[in-house]
């Protein structure tokens, strides 16, 4: 796809093009994502996130979908008591961004009432690097076998780039891309017909 059969022309950056390629096709289609579940602990409102972690999907508490919230938010509304030392039943969590923390925080903290619940963070992860020729993407997640070809097509594009800007590359890498991006909206509408439709109505019955 990027005009070098016998893999010479960019010797070194192979396995970085197919690494960054099948992150940009998780961050762009979102479909790899996770579930990490947590034994909460009373007195404690803060878990580690996951290494792999990227961006969570949504957090549930007891089978119950937590809103997000914000610190920000928090000590605008929460004035005349420290909302860290808030304890009930979890409502909101709050997934600091700040890179030295990486913690997700359940508000209020959780009591005696919620000792060994289960807390799950669903999250968008970022998938390992390949570096030996037997090595799968995107973890070796198996759904998404057919998408490969757009981790080649990406690669394809970005090491084009090293490449001189003649008219054929440009138009080369033109179609590269489209043909990417034509794999990740598929990818998008396959993953988003899995989710359980909407509850419809007819003469007043659900069905």
């Amino acid at each position: 796809m990027a005009n070098d059969k016998d893999q010479t022309k960019f010797s070194g950056l192979y396995t970085q093009a197919i690494n960054l390629a099948q992150q940009q096709f998780s961050f762009d289609s979102k479909c790899c994502f996770a579930d990490n579940t947590i034994t909460v602990v009373s007195g404690q409102s803060q878990y580690s996130l996951p290494t792999d972690f990227w961006l969570e999907k949504k957090v549930t508490h007891k089978g119950l979908r937590l809103a997000p919230i914000s610190r920000e938010t928090l000590e605008f509304y929460i004035r005349t008591v420290d909302w860290t030392t808030v304890k009930g039943t979890p409502t909101e969590y709050d997934i600091d961004p700040e890179e030295a923390a990486k913690k997700l925080t359940l508000i209020p903290q959780p009591g005696d009432g919620d000792i060994g619940a289960n807390c799950i963070l669903t999250y968008y992860f970022v998938p390992g690097d390949m570096s030996a020729g037997t090595d799968l993407p995107f973890n070796s997640y198996a759904l998404l076998a057919p998408y490969h070809i757009a981790i080649a097509e990406w690669a394809a594009w970005l090491l084009l780039g090293y490449d001189t800007a003649t008219p054929e590359n440009i138009a080369k890498k033109k179609e590269l891309l489209q043909m990417y991006n034509d794999k990740v909206s598929e990818a998008v509408d396959n993953f988003a017909n899995t989710a359980s439709e909407p509850l419809r109505m007819r003469g007043g019955r659900y069905f």
